[in-house]
C-alpha cells in the first residue's frame, strides 16, 4: 500500500487483515449486524474496516445502513 507522497515507502499489514472483493463480504465481519440483541461494547471496535478512499467508505456505510 502506498502512503503519502513517497510511493517507495510501504507498510506491511498484519496477516490477520483480510482482503475482500465486494461489499457483502466486507459486511460479513459484522455478522447479524441488523439483528437487535445485546452485544459487548467491543463488538464494533474489534471489527474495523480499513479503506484507502473515502468514497469506498461511503459505499460501505450505505450498504450497511440498507440492512436495517
Amino acid at each position: 500500500m502506498e502512503i503519502g507522497s513517497n510511493p517507495k515507502k510501504t507498510i506491511q499489514l498484519p496477516s490477520t487483515i483480510q482482503n475482500y472483493a465486494n461489499i457483502q463480504d466486507i459486511l460479513s465481519v459484522y455478522s447479524n449486524l441488523n439483528i437487535s440483541c445485546k452485544r459487548e461494547q467491543s463488538f464494533l471496535i474489534d471489527r474495523t474496516i480499513l479503506s484507502v478512499r473515502n468514497d469506498y467508505v461511503s459505499s460501505i456505510n450505505d450498504e450497511a445502513l440498507s440492512l436495517f
